[in-house]
């Protein structure tokens, strides 16, 4: 799914992009920071060590955002897409440092996330926004719709029960982050104008709101539900974690016991 939000984030960015000498710039040097962020950033972290009360590491991660980010505003696109790519490249890193990750995110949620949304939210008019409910229903019912269509077959087909294909169906409904930063990029290049920006961030904010609501209320599966649907998928691809091989050699070793 993250793949897929992926794509469409850099279609966006592809599609209003404009095409100059910045812009050529910042991907070649984008691409030559992605393929050695990994390595910069565990080398940081083994020699200079991720308990340092400076926390290098972190510092590191939010230069190269803050500097790819000011490329991509330089070159006319969108700043955000560098952080994107950033944590793909780095989410192996991540994935062994979980100490990482909770600064990272701590300071992403506590400096920058709020700010976003505050700036956003200024240019919404409620003006405009009253008469046009009906718009706003009907591209909330369109949207669902639409996420219903490519989400709940791809969660049976991935060995997910009716409730637990719902409940993730209801999540991924949810488009607050990539809705929002599109219709304030169309806003502020004058793709569309104040009343259209209110109505999709409208329909963005709802589309967070509702699904989500609905799928903790009425389709919330149990802890023992999800590591039910784990093991059926993993049995389908032929992959044993390491639960599962023990869960196959306690029930080997008691049917052994039992033979003797």
């Amino acid at each position: 799914m993250f793949h897929y939000r992926l794509r469409h984030r850099a279609r966006t960015g592809t599609l209003f992009a404009n095409y100059n000498l910045w812009l050529l710039t910042f991907v070649v040097v984008t691409l030559i920071v992605l393929w050695f962020m990994p390595i910069w950033t565990q080398s940081i972290i083994t020699r200079l060590g991720a308990t340092r009360v400076s926390e290098p590491e972190v510092k590191f991660i939010f230069f190269v955002l803050f500097f790819l980010g000011g490329l991509a505003t330089t070159a006319k696109s969108e700043a955000v897409l560098p952080a994107y790519l950033v944590g793909l490249v780095v989410a192996g890193v991540f994935l062994r440092d979980k100490t990482l990750v909770h600064r990272v995110r701590s300071i992403a949620f506590a400096m920058f996330t709020p700010f976003y949304f505050i700036k956003a939210g200024l240019y919404v008019s409620l003006a405009a926004l009253w008469p046009a409910l009906t718009i706003v229903g009907s591209l909330l019912l369109l949207k669902m719709l639409t996420k219903i269509v490519g989400v709940w077959p791809l969660a049976r087909l991935h060995c997910m029960h009716r409730r637990e294909a719902t409940y993730t169906t209801l999540l991924m409904a949810t488009g607050l982050t990539f809705g929002t930063i599109s219709a304030l990029f169309g806003f502020q290049n004058r793709i569309i104008d104040q009343r259209q920006y209110t109505i999709l961030v409208t329909v963005v904010i709802l589309s967070a709101f509702v699904p989500t609501l609905f799928a903790q209320k009425f389709f919330q599966p149990t802890k023992d539900a999800m590591h039910a649907w784990g093991r059926r998928y993993r049995q389908r691809l032929g992959v044993l974690s390491v639960e599962d091989s023990e869960e196959v050699n306690r029930h080997v070793g008691n049917d052994y016991s039992g033979l003797r």
